[in-house]
């Protein structure tokens, strides 16, 4: 098996939803989800967490993460990518990887046919440079996209054009989810992105993408998970 690393970026803090990374979701920090589910893929050696709390660093050693080192504090940041975390623990581990993963601790409804399902297309396509997780929208909510303008009337953003029927727009359209993101290793440091040239996707339904930012978010991974279980 190639080998991957394996990296979930999960500060302490947060401006939007306080804690979010550790709040209490059904029974376990949040956190805890992604965590057990990318031990229980089988493809990961360790599972790091990366971030600049003591106490986020305790959750997560007692579900199974590996804390070698803490981050600086730097990069604990509000304007700091999620991508800075993962590539500060590829340099300071100094490890060679095939892959680099970086699995968001806020999408915790995805399970492990998600991870391998990717690592399956990245390992078997060698013209693959990165795998995504995606989910199917409505191309509307794109191609209607209104912004405000400085006399307080709203403009149509991609202009005219793009104001037609559903049915004569022809394309699919996808958008990233976050709660996948893979990529060969030459790759993830040239690009310094995931959004690189050669990406394949895979594609997940809504009730496993959801991205927790508010609490609102939270709130219905709460009834997805409640949901879940009781089938």
């Amino acid at each position: 098996m190639e080998k991957s690393l394996c990296v979930i970026p999960a500060r302490g803090g947060s401006k939007g939803l306080k804690d979010k990374n550790i709040l209490e979701l059904c029974g376990k920090p949040v956190l805890a989800y992604t965590i057990e589910t990318c031990i229980q893929s089988g493809i990961f050696e360790d599972v790091y967490v990366a971030t600049d709390s003591e106490k986020y660093a305790e959750i997560a050693i007692k579900y199974g993460a590996q804390i070698p080192f803490l981050e600086p504090s730097e990069l604990a940041q509000d304007n700091i990518s999620s991508l800075d975390p993962v590539l500060y623990f590829y340099h300071k581990l100094g490890r060679n990887y095939d892959y680099i993963w970086c699995m968001q601790p806020t999408s915790p409804l995805r399970n492990t046919k998600d991870i391998t399902e990717a690592y399956n297309i990245i390992c078997k396509d060698k013209n693959c440079e990165f795998v995504l997780g995606t989910t199917i929208i409505d191309p509307h909510y794109f191609h209607w996209a209104l912004r405000d303008q400085a006399n307080g009337r709203a403009e149509l953003y991609f202009g005219r054009k793009m104001l037609v029927d559903r049915s004569e727009l022809s394309d699919i359209v996808f958008r990233p989810n976050g709660a996948i993101k893979v990529g060969r290793t030459r790759s993830v440091l040239r690009e310094k992105s995931f959004l690189g040239n050669n990406i394949r996707r895979i594609e997940m339904p809504e009730e496993r993408s959801v991205h927790i930012r508010s609490q609102y978010d939270f709130d219905l991974c709460s009834f997805l998970l409640e949901r879940r279980r009781q089938k």
